[in-house]
């Protein structure tokens, strides 16, 4: 069974303010949820903590209040529920915690804390394994009990590789406990936010507007499933443009989807606010591309009557959907993308084939006046990729898997 969590809501305006669209203590009981805790304990001056803190919460969780408006009583006030008699964790409702870091606390036998970056060993930690012998300690007013009572686990030790982002994510705890560091705390967990195997445009130039569409998201009610909602219906509208041959507008829409693509998928990670359509939009994406590019196809060979224009399409379309095959086929086999094989596959998605990178090759060519040699480009750019990942993917996946003694 998990342990029981006890958030402290300190004094000051920490109690009313948000990071990424969610109070530190809501966030906290989400991410403490999905890592096993169900009861979890409010303790602290709570008059400030306004009634709709906790949003999200799932229904098994069960949170309890106890006031203590006198914070330098807390340790009092925390020995007083009688359901805490055990071990506990306890986390400061002021602060912005790595899921990771609560989990290594969580797994750990031997009391652990955690330290808030840059203070002293005498100020609270932002998380801590307590047992109630240090909870006694606390009591008599011995400071630093933590020190004594258990090892601090700093950020570094833990392994910073995250599968949801595909690569490696710097371990955060971040002060959340005044305006200035809740804001700077937003910041910082937006940018955690973005996946690490991207493309170049994905990677340099769409963070850019990304990080500032979701920064300002989080401060309305806007959800990510709305934002990809409108995502689909603008990719529809842009195919209805490029049948028509509005290219250059549907090109510069075109890059709007791009952003808006990431910004769906960072705001959903920054609020804790997933779903079954987010898990699903890269099945609509796969075909929101496809009827673009049959769209850019027809209109061109329309307006040209030129037979070869169809045989480009279809080629440039076929080696893109060859291209996915093989991206299906490595996650079967292997349990993780393609572009996560080895260090040439990783360096290869910058400028592999993909939308942000075909689009780009459509835009330069609307805009320069060769729409017909932009879609000559992809198709020849589209079975370079299909070739160089058909390589490592045979590569890889015939290598004999090390033997483990």
């Amino acid at each position: 069974m998990s342990l029981p969590a006890v958030i402290v809501f300190p004094e000051g305006p920490a109690a009313s303010l948000t990071v990424g669209g969610l109070h530190p203590a809501n966030r906290q009981v989400i991410d403490l949820y999905h890592l096993g805790v169900r009861a979890f304990y409010l303790v602290g001056d709570l008059q400030a903590v306004a009634p709709d803190t906790f949003v999200r919460v799932p229904g098994e969780a069960r949170i309890h209040a106890a006031s203590c408006p006198d914070t330098r009583h807390l340790a009092r006030c925390i020995q007083s529920i009688p359901d805490l008699s055990g071990d506990m964790l306890w986390v400061r409702g002021d602060c912005i915690i790595d899921p990771r870091l609560l989990a290594e606390v969580l797994n750990r036998k031997m009391p652990h804390w955690i330290r808030i970056p840059h203070t002293a060993d005498a100020t609270l930690p932002a998380a801590a394994r307590l047992t109630p012998e240090m909870l006694e300690a606390w009591n008599r007013q011995t400071m630093g009990f933590w020190v004594r009572g258990g090892a601090e686990l700093r950020p570094e030790s833990v392994d910073d590789y995250s599968p949801s982002h595909r690569g490696n994510v710097p371990v955060y705890v971040m002060p959340a406990g005044t305006p200035e560091a809740a804001a700077a705390a937003s910041r910082a967990l937006i940018r955690s936010a973005q996946k690490k195997v991207l493309d170049l445009p994905a990677r340099i130039l769409d963070p850019l507007f990304e990080n500032r569409l979701v920064l300002a998201l989080c401060r309305t009610r806007i959800s990510p499933n709305q934002v990809t909602l409108f995502t689909m219906a603008l990719g529809l509208i842009i195919s209805l443009l490029f049948l028509k041959g509005y290219l250059r507008l549907g090109s510069l829409l075109a890059y709007a989807v791009e952003v808006l693509d990431g910004v769906d998928g960072k705001l959903a990670r920054t609020k804790l606010q997933f779903s079954r359509l987010g898990e699903m939009e890269h099945v609509f994406d796969f075909f929101m591309e496809q009827a673009w590019y049959l769209c850019i196809t027809w209109y061109l060979f329309s307006s040209t009557g030129n037979g070869t224009i169809l045989w480009t399409g279809a080629g440039f379309m076929a080696c893109d959907l060859a291209d996915r095959l093989l991206y299906y086929l490595v996650h079967v086999r292997a349990g993780k993308e393609l572009d996560e094989l080895g260090r040439f596959e990783r360096a290869f998605r910058l400028i592999g084939g993909r939308r942000n990178i075909y689009m780009w090759i459509f835009l330069f060519g609307f805009w320069g006046g060769s729409p017909l040699g932009a879609l000559a480009v992809n198709l020849v750019w589209a079975m370079v990729t299909v070739a160089v990942h058909g390589t490592c993917v045979a590569y890889r996946l015939s290598r004999p898997k090390p033997h483990r003694a």
